[in-house]
C-alpha cells in the first residue's frame, strides 16, 4: 500500500518550477499545462521585444520571488497561476529597465529634440540634466504619444513593427498614419522639453 506524500508549500512551488523547465516528465494533461505556461512566458517576452533566451532569467527571478514569499510565511495556493502573473511582472520590469538604459544610450535629445544644444551635452552633468528633462517631458505627453516615441525612437522599431505592436494591443493604424502621429508626438515632446528647459 502506497501513500502520497504531502508536499510542503516550498516543495509544491519548487516542483511546479521544475516541471515548468522539464514538462515531459509529467502526465499528459499536466505536461500540456506547463508547456502552455512556458510558451506563454516566451510569448510575453516577444510582446515586450525581449529575446527568447531571457526566459530562463525570467523563470529564475520568478522562482526567487516565490521562495522569498514562502519564507515570509505566505503560501502560494496555485503555483501555475502565480508563476504566470509574476513572470509577466518580471518581464515588464525588465522591459522598463531596458528602455531606461536605451534612453541613456540614445541620441534622441541630440538628434531629434535639441540638435542645436548638441555641443553642450558632452559633460556628465549636462547629460544627466537633459535626460531628467526628457523623461519628465515623456511623462507629460499623452500615453499614446509617449508610447509611439518610445517604440520608434528609443526601442528603435521600424514603423511597421510599431504598427504590429499597436495591433497586438487592439489599436489598428496604417504605417502612414502611425508615422504622421509619431511626427506630431515628437513635436509635442520637443515643445514640452524646451518649456521645461526654459524654467529649469
Amino acid at each position: 500500500m502506497t501513500f502520497n506524500k504531502t508536499l510542503t508549500p516550498r516543495e509544491k512551488f519548487e516542483s511546479a518550477v521544475k516541471h515548468l523547465l522539464k514538462p515531459t516528465s509529467l502526465e499528459t494533461e499536466k505536461a500540456k499545462s506547463y508547456a502552455a505556461l512556458f510558451n506563454g512566458i516566451k510569448s510575453n517576452l516577444r510582446k515586450f521585444y525581449l529575446p527568447d533566451d531571457k526566459i530562463y532569467e525570467v523563470i529564475n527571478e520568478t522562482y526567487l520571488r516565490g521562495i522569498k514569499l514562502i519564507e515570509s510565511g505566505q503560501e502560494i495556493e496555485n503555483p501555475g497561476a502565480w508563476i504566470r502573473v509574476t513572470s509577466f511582472n518580471v518581464i515588464r520590469e525588465m522591459s522598463r529597465k531596458r528602455e531606461k538604459e536605451q534612453l541613456w544610450d540614445s541620441n534622441l535629445i541630440e538628434q531629434k529634440i535639441a540638435p542645436e544644444y548638441s555641443h553642450s551635452l558632452s559633460s556628465a552633468n549636462s547629460e544627466d540634466e537633459n535626460l531628467k528633462l526628457l523623461e519628465l517631458a515623456l511623462q507629460k505627453l499623452e500615453p499614446q504619444d509617449s508610447q509611439l516615441i518610445v517604440l520608434r525612437h528609443i526601442e528603435g522599431l521600424s514603423w511597421q513593427q510599431v504598427v504590429n505592436h499597436l495591433a497586438s494591443q487592439g489599436e489598428y493604424l496604417t504605417e502612414a498614419s502611425a508615422r504622421q502621429r509619431g511626427n506630431r508626438s515628437l513635436k509635442r515632446l520637443r515643445k514640452i522639453f524646451f518649456e521645461l528647459k526654459k524654467h529649469n
